[in-house]
């Protein structure tokens, strides 16, 4: 089965699909890119990347490194050590701006070159080479691989770096850098020749989504604290002159590079990256920007959107198997459902959905495979409209794969714009109504052929066991007895009557708790017999079992069973057999139930 979230990911890349702008040409190795590349990857804080075009594809990473170099920088020397050399205030200037404070000389932010190429010259280290190193291996930490430098781009990057240059030499004027200018623009510019693929960015981006923890390898790489103020810094300045626009628009904090990628955080859920080298006139790829804008549009993922989530939404996972029976079947059609029940899961969900959320629902159901879903939405306060249109993804997914989708949802938060005609989904107010048409649902796929009622009673086991003779004598000591609907036909309490098996009609055996409440244990269709456990609880009726629709049963009276016995010994004998075996299978059911559950 296909996730709906991925289809989603392809019909937003056929729809954003803009040939405007041109490659970066200032740096001659970029000024080669094949500039219809493209790439998306879209990363959960769980570590699950979805992925589409050339995600595995390497570029340079550019000044996506400026937020995650600031960030080691922070590691390194702390606030108050950082901003002593660069502020945090946006610039509304192009990103290669010669722009410093007139009174301190420290450039306004680390997201502009100027403020790169100072946080850059704050890692520690002894020597050049090995301040790259960290910074090197700080880069493949949030990847979570191993990442290497491109040294063409770095050659090609290095021997056009004027602009740059002059900057670095500007900052050592102002004692902002300290030593060898050319030492530190070179290992600025050899952070911006890292090689990375989109999927390493959008793993990157979905490090700092989840509070600093890489995703995949739960490695710890920034505290909090850090991880707000690079998230605050990415917000206001990481789109340079265009950062206004992006934060009203997009919502997320975000970081491009000339390259053509472009990383976007949604802070407790998603980690974004795109890769077009096509730029707009900000150096800012414009076929990226389009896919963003759409897919936080969409999928309300603006940073201002207010609402409470678990990103882990499933609060539970079950199959079919581990409810609790409260039904009692003919043996063949119980048959069915322990072989088939485990394709059929029930999903709990809890908390505010938003897109990660849902996601996060979605990929545990497509893990799955199942044919039936129950989703359970009893627990969720709000959906949000992106998560609803993946739940209803999920379900057209579903559908395509034969499956099918029930929903558990008495408040109906999830509403069904199908509703009412034959595209509608099953809805039940609550668990056990949709468990009740699950079950009916895996008979009718891979149940028996309809049989009538007197077959069902015949594959009773207390008369299917018995040999042809000791059947004739059984059959003899019968007798058919009618109920009206919402008629007693046994009392909690009274002595052992005899053994009912249901011919027509359908009974529902109950006890009080502690408050005088009812409790509903199980309901019993043609088939399935009851009375018989009274015989073992001192011949007292433990349960009160009344008729729900008209009934008729088959009775074998205590009477009778007692004149069986003294009059038929080997007729007794078999009789005896099958009710023990018939109340062992029955009871070891219910143990398998209780120890799923206890």
């Amino acid at each position: 089965m296909r996730s709906p979230v991925q289809q989603y990911l392809e019909s937003i890349v056929e729809q954003c699909s803009g040939t405007e702008g041109e490659v970066a040409s200032y740096i001659p190795e970029l000024a080669q890119t094949d500039p219809d590349r493209f790439a998306l990857a879209l990363a959960t804080v769980d570590g699950h990347v979805y992925t589409l075009g050339e995600a595995e594809t390497c570029f340079s990473i550019q000044s996506i490194s400026k937020p995650f170099t600031y960030a080691l920088a922070l590691a390194d020397r702390g606030f108050q050590g950082v901003a002593e050399k660069v502020d945090v205030e946006p610039s509304g200037e192009a990103f290669n701006e010669i722009s410093l404070a007139s009174d301190t000389g420290r450039p306004p932010n680390p997201m502009i070159n100027a403020g790169a190429i100072t946080a850059a010259s704050l890692i520690a280290g002894e020597n050049t080479e090995s301040r790259f190193a960290r910074v090197l291996d700080w880069l493949s930490g949030f990847a979570g691989r191993d990442l290497e430098v491109d040294e063409k781009v770095y050659t090609s990057e290095l021997t056009t770096a004027h602009r740059n240059r002059a900057i670095a030499h500007m900052l050592r004027e102002f004692n902002i850098l300290h030593g060898d200018p050319e030492e530190q623009l070179d290992l600025y510019v050899r952070q911006c020749a890292v090689s990375v693929n989109t999927r390493d960015l959008a793993v990157m981006a979905a490090t700092l989504a989840n509070g600093g923890v890489q995703p995949v390898t739960q490695r710890r790489m920034l505290e909090p604290a850090y991880v707000e103020r690079v998230l605050s810094v990415m917000a206001t300045c990481g789109m340079y002159d265009a950062a206004g626009d992006w934060i009203s628009a997009v919502g997320m904090p975000a970081k491009s590079g000339v390259s053509g990628g472009i990383i976007a955080v949604l802070p407790g859920q998603v980690g974004l990256a795109v890769f077009s080298p096509r730029l707009d006139a900000h150096g800012t790829s414009a076929r990226g920007v389009q896919v963003c804008e759409r897919m936080s549009n969409d999928m309300d993922m603006h940073l201002m959107h207010v609402g409470r989530m678990s990103t882990t939404a499933v609060r539970s996972r079950y199959p079919l198997s581990q409810v609790s029976p409260r039904r009692s079947r003919p043996e063949a059609d119980q048959a069915v459902l322990d072989a088939h029940a485990e394709r059929s899961m029930v999903y709990e969900l809890h908390g505010d959905l938003l897109f990660a959320g849902a996601e996060n629902a979605v990929r545990a159901v497509v893990d799955d495979t199942p044919e039936l879903v129950i989703l359970d939405v009893r627990k969720v306060d709000d959906i949000a409209d992106v998560a609803q249109d993946t739940l209803r993804g999920l379900r057209a997914a579903l559908r395509e794969a034969d499956a099918e989708m029930a929903v558990v949802d008495p408040q109906r938060v999830l509403p069904d714009p199908d509703a009412g005609t034959d595209q509608a989904s099953p809805y039940f107010d609550d668990l056990d109504s949709a468990v009740r048409w699950a079950e009916a649902e895996v008979l009718r796929r891979h149940g028996r052929q309809p049989t009538d009622e007197q077959t069902l009673v015949n594959e009773h086991p207390l008369l299917r066991d018995l040999s042809s003779s000791a059947r004739r004598v059984v059959d003899s000591y019968m007798e058919e007895v009618h109920f009206s609907a919402d008629e007693v036909v046994l009392e909690v309490g009274e002595q052992f009557s005899g053994v009912h098996l249901i011919v027509e009609g359908a009974v529902i055996a109950t006890v009080q708790d502690r408050s005088g409440g009812t409790v509903r244990l199980v309901t019993m269709n043609p088939g399935t017999s009851f009375g018989e456990l009274a015989l073992g609880t001192d011949g007292v009726q433990d349960t009160t079992v009344r008729a729900i629709s008209d009934l008729a049963v088959l009775r074998l009276s205590a009477e009778a069973i007692e004149e069986i016995t003294a009059e038929h010994p080997l007729v007794a004998l078999q009789m005896w057999r099958a009710m023990a075996r018939d109340a062992y299978r029955v009871a070891e059911r219910a143990l398998r139930a209780g120890a799923t559950f206890g």
